[in-house]
Formats: C-alpha cells, structure tokens, sequence
C-alpha cells in the first residue's frame, strides 16, 4: 500500500478528520492532504507523531513506498548540504571582512590587494553556483533571510540593499566598525539558520 492511501486509511480507521490530525500536528489540514496524496511527505518528527497517533509502526508506514523512503534519503542529503552551505557563506563573510581590513590598514599591496579581491568575487561565484546546483537537483532554495526573519522577495532584497550598504559605507569612510557589525550580525544568522535546519 502506497504511503499516503495507508495515512488515509489509519485516519479513518481512528475516525479522525484531516483537521484533527492537523490540530494534534500543529500543521494546516492542507498539509495533512497534502501528505495523503503524496504531493510531499511529512518529516521524521511529524512521520514519529503519525506512528504513535495511528497506532502503527515506522516500518509498516513506509513499507513498500519508495517515494517516501527517497523522501528521506533526500532529506537526509539535504541536511548534510545544510552545514557544506553554511560554511560557504560564513567563509565569503570572513574573506569580505578580511578585505575590509586589509583595505582599510593598507595590511597588503595594491597586488595583494587585487588577488584578495578576486577570492573574495571566486567564492561569491562557487557559492552561487552550488546553490542553483542544489536548487536543480531538487532541493530548497537557500533563503536565510526569508527562513529566519519570515520576510517575503521584497524583505530579502532590502535586507541585501542594506547589507551592502553598510560594507559599502566601511569602505567609503575607512571605518571598519559598520563593516565588523554587519558581518558578526551575518555569522549570527547562519548559526541560526544552521541549527534550524540541521
């Protein structure tokens, strides 16, 4: 029996409605109907909830369903991605105030310089180029700023003016404290968004 028609049957069998298994969830009954017809698939804390609330195992909740079990093996892929992700950004954070404060301590020559400049631009590449990567091969699009402060497109892209604004605002004044606010204020969000998602 395919996942989401064992789900249905359980429910009825308990005589309860999407809307209850919804409220004992804490997730919209758009969720549960959508877990039920296998349009996506709960994850192991909510699939855990449906076992003790059905009153049936994990193992015959996902036996013969190989769309749940990728389900997971994809999820779990995901999580690991989570961490390679956060490190990436956390790395540009890290060159991007290196090259704040070797421009403004003239800490290397106008060569040095240039070549640091040139990592800083290679890893904002790479890092965009393994998201769009990722984002084909199925997985959600790495959105800290909407997953963190719930903001929607327009919320992302003033959050992006105004980062950039301040490490703009480093350079043009010679001052590195906006520069060192701003990516200590970065580095916080990634913690968060990491340990949300892992």
């Amino acid at each position: 029996m395919k996942f989401g028609d064992r789900l249905k049957q359980q429910r009825k069998i308990k005589n309860l409605t999407q809307d209850d298994v919804a409220a004992k969830l804490n997730v919209s009954r758009q969720t549960i109907s959508s877990w039920e017809n296998e349009k996506s698939y709960p994850d192991i804390k909510s699939l855990t909830a449906l076992s003790d609330i059905y009153d049936i195992s994990l193992d015959t909740m996902l036996k013969e369903d190989s769309g749940m079990k990728e389900f997971i093996e994809k999820n779990d892929l995901r999580k690991n991605l989570v961490g390679l992700r956060c490190t990436t950004y956390s790395f540009d954070i890290i060159i991007i105030l290196l090259n704040l404060i070797s421009f403004h301590h003239h800490v290397f020559t106008d060569k040095y310089q240039i070549l640091l400049s040139i990592l800083t631009l290679s890893f904002l590449w790479i890092m965009n180029s393994f998201n769009n990567f990722t984002e084909k091969m199925g997985f959600k699009k790495f959105d800290i700023f909407q997953e963190v402060f719930h903001v929607n497109k327009t919320g992302e892209i003033i959050f992006a003016i105004i980062l950039i604004a301040m490490y703009t605002l480093s350079f043009v004044i010679n001052n590195l404290i906006p520069g060192i606010l701003i990516s200590i204020f970065l580095e916080i969000v990634i913690i968060i968004y990491y340990f949300r998602n892992k």
